[in-house]
């Protein structure tokens, strides 16, 4: 297994750890996710399908791989759910709707994947229906293989 729920000492580390990266306030009226630059925003609000999903799990699975080496892990975290620390180059466990046990694309909640030592992430926000990147090294590396949904950078 590549996929290992944080327990709640951790949870908490990683999670003050991230607000403090990202300087996200949950919970307040007029929220807003400021990444560290250099980042950019894009707008995944189009339709979704099957293949568009398959696509962004693809491409960014291949990103996270390139950014990492096989012995790096990552956070993957689902807000106010179970969150996880993973090895991109392991393989991925899929749940009986084939999501990932914390899917890419935000589809209802705040999904985050940050490299082990936050240099780099990638934020899901579903009610802004957007994903943004942050960091030179995966944003270099999405822009040589980037998913379909990514066409438009806000």
């Amino acid at each position: 297994m590549s996929w290992y729920p944080l327990n709640e000492e951790n949870n908490d580390y990683i999670w003050s750890q991230v607000n403090g990266i990202i300087k996200w306030k949950p919970g307040s009226e007029f929220y807003k996710i400021k990444p560290p630059k250099p980042y950019s925003v894009f707008d995944v609000s189009i339709n979704i399908d099957k293949e568009t999903i398959d696509d962004l799990e693809s491409k960014m699975l291949k990103a996270f791989q390139a950014c990492t080496t096989p012995q790096e892990t990552m956070y993957a975290l689902d807000w106010q759910h179970e969150s996880y620390v993973f090895h991109p180059h392991g393989r991925i466990p899929k749940d009986e709707f084939g999501e990932w046990p914390v899917p890419i694309f935000p589809n209802g909640d705040y999904y985050f994947f940050f490299h082990q030592n936050f240099e780099w992430g990638v934020l899901g926000d579903p009610w802004h229906q957007t994903i943004t990147l942050f960091g030179e090294k995966i944003l270099n590396q999405v822009e040589h293989d980037k998913p379909i949904i990514f066409r438009e950078n806000i």
